[in-house]
Formats: C-alpha cells, structure tokens, sequence
C-alpha cells in the first residue's frame, strides 16, 4: 500500500508510531457501553477474518501502529486477524502490548506481533502507586527493569493519572497510556489533575478512551483529542471497518487542517 498518505508519527526512543493507534478492546468483546454491544462484538469479532478486515481499512486509513494483549484467549484470534492483515497489505506495524504479571512467559508471542512496548496493564499500574508515599511500589520497578531487559521499550497504563503519572515520573518508564476525552469519562482523579499531570511529565502520552466508549460521537471526539497539548497518541478501539473509515478519517481531516 505505497502511496498512502499516513498520520503524523511520534518517536519512543526511536520507534516510529502513527499519532492514530488502533485499539483492541472491541476485538475481544468489550465494550463499557452495554451487555448488548459486548454480546455484539462477541459474535461478530470471534474469527481473525473480522479483526483482518478492520485491520486493513485501518492501515488504508493511514494507521500504522497497534495496541493489544496476547495472553488471553481472545487475543489468538486479534493477533491472527493482524498477522494476515499485515500479509495481504505487505504494510508491517510495529505494536504496543498490554502486559500482566507473568509476561516473561511469553516473549515469542511478543517477537511474533513485533512488540516494541510494553505496557503495564492498568489494573495492576494502579495496584503498584504507593498513595501514601507517593510512589510506586517495588514491584513495579521489578516489572520496568524485566520489560527492559527482555529488549522491550518499558510503559504503562493508569485509570489514575493524576496521581499516577506524578509518582512514576523517577522511573523507567517511556510512555503512559490513560483515559482523555472530551467528557473526562475515566480521567481521575479529576479531568484538572490529569490535564496537569499530563503537561508536566517527561513521558510521552497515549489517550486511550477518547471517544469514551460511544458515549462521544466520532467527529466530536477526534476534534477534541487531536488538540489536546501534551497528547503524543490516541489509541482508538474499532468494531467495524465502516467505523475505521469514519473516526480515521475525521482525525485525518482535523490533522490535515492543523497543520496547513
């Protein structure tokens, strides 16, 4: 797919991402929105034929980066769906990778989907903050030092930014994944505090959450996300194809404009 106008990249250390990340979440069936939209997304999204065909309308829509899992099971068929993606668009990405506890057991899988960060999921990010010391707990630094040393580029996700990004500013950790939308759904402990912390840390910054799980509609969203300061990328989940071409497209518009 040479000749395909692509979105603004941001560099962790010096690994080339798309501004525009396609997400995972509807891949695997969630959706903070409804039982009804999960049950959607499960039996719509359960063969890596559906994840290969947003995969690709992504990737036509200037994408080139992606955030997944690969230690669940519903993350056989994402990552299938990626793979064949990638082979009939002969367009490779690199990928960011939510990890758990335990991760180390899986590093082929991580090799195989051309892992370069990892991120700690956020659940277990918001377990490690220390809020009475104002620090993260030991474990934490255990989990950065092993992302490191297995050659991968050490991040992390927060649903507590505010908080979070403050006290994991003296440790290694490259870029932060967390909640920012227009109608601060998620951004704790209040849209004030994440905004701050967001402007003053060293890290890059991922938003994740912008369109608020359907609760802000795709023109709104991008045209708020794609002018925050201080956001270096927005990772988007994609349920559809048709859904890939409308929310890329309105960010490649917005973009676009921004820098004429």
């Amino acid at each position: 797919m040479d000749g395909i106008p692509t979105f603004p990249s941001f560099d962790i250390e010096g690994q080339r991402f798309s501004k525009l990340i396609l997400g995972h979440n509807p891949l695997i069936g969630g959706s903070y929105m409804s039982r009804a939209r999960s049950r959607v997304y499960q039996e719509t999204l359960n063969a890596p034929e559906a994840v290969r065909d947003i995969v690709i309308q992504a990737i036509r829509s200037g994408v080139r980066s992606m955030m997944l899992g690969v230690t669940g099971e519903k993350d056989v068929h994402v990552m299938a769906g990626l793979e064949a993606a990638q082979e009939e668009t002969g367009v490779k990405i690199p990928t960011i990778i939510i990890v758990n506890r335990g991760f180390e057991e899986h590093v082929e899988l991580l090799h195989r989907v051309n892992c370069a960060v990892c991120l700690i999921h956020g659940q277990l990010t918001d377990a490690l903050f220390d809020k009475e010391g104002r620090t993260m707990k030991p474990e934490f630094e255990h989990l950065t030092r092993s992302i490191r040393q297995l050659g991968f580029i050490p991040g992390m996700s927060t649903h507590n930014a505010g908080e979070v990004i403050p006290a994991a500013e003296q440790f290694d950790v490259a870029v932060i994944n967390t909640p920012i939308n227009k109608v601060a759904w998620r951004m704790c402990p209040c849209e004030e505090l994440v905004l701050r912390a967001i402007r003053q840390t060293t890290k890059r910054v991922i938003a994740m959450k912008s369109l608020a799980m359907g609760r802000i509609a795709p023109d709104d969203a991008m045209q708020y996300i794609c002018r925050v300061p201080d956001v270096d990328g927005v990772v988007v989940g994609i349920g559809h194809p048709y859904e890939a071409e409308e929310t890329f497209g309105e960010a490649s518009r917005i973009l676009g404009a921004m820098n004429r």
